[in-house]
């Protein structure tokens, strides 16, 4: 009896075998493997969902800028490029605030320099729901909408030799959405009314 205590006693003290050890080496490196890759899926959305809340941020700000715009809208004078609605177009700055915004959702202007720092790009489409021809005088409205993009990772422009956010062609208005596989987009779409002339 003795002698089977003293085998289980050394058995116990001589620690773990080569095979135990590989299979919690194995087991500890599948563990790390998911955790590592957990997190890479949550840096990445982390980084997207920031590109959202700012293209949405821009897309209200251009909306609350479409309705001041309005605000200027009579009968006896347009206001912009709200008196000449068109397919999607990039609008210029006015007012310091314009198409191009930096990583944070900062305005840029229109300078090659800024252009090229880019990240976010605005595009706006107006159709008419009223137009100014109808019956009532100062009553048009405009469906307003827009559209606020910028570059999955590892894409390029349409135009590789330009800014996410350079001057585009109708065309190439057109095409930019139609290309999810190279850009994201956020749309957003407000009513603008013309307001009657006192």
């Amino acid at each position: 009896m003795s002698r089977i205590l003293r085998r289980r006693s050394l058995a116990r003290q001589r620690g773990y075998t080569l095979v135990e050890l590989m299979m919690a080496l194995a087991l500890f490196t599948v563990a790390m493997l998911g955790i590592i890759s957990m997190q890479k899926i949550t840096v990445v959305s982390n980084a997207h969902a920031k590109n959202v809340a700012i293209a949405e941020r821009i897309a209200q700000a251009w909306s609350a800028q479409l309705e001041m715009d309005a605000t200027a809208w009579r009968v006896a004078y347009g206001a912009g490029f709200l008196s000449n609605p068109a397919g999607w177009q990039r609008p210029l700055p006015a007012r310091g605030f314009g198409s191009a915004f930096d990583a944070l959702g900062n305005p840029l202007t229109d300078s090659a320099t800024d252009l090229a720092r880019a990240q976010f790009c605005t595009h706006v489409r107006l159709t008419w729901l009223y137009p100014t021809t109808t019956g009532v005088s100062g009553n048009a409205t405009l469906r307003a909408e827009i559209r606020v993009f910028w570059l999955r990772d590892g894409e390029a422009p349409l135009d590789t030799t330009s800014s996410v956010c350079a001057q585009q062609t109708a065309v190439q208005a057109q095409n930019i959405g139609l290309s999810t596989d190279r850009y994201y987009f956020v749309y957003q779409t407000v009513g603008v009314r013309q307001h009657f002339q006192i």
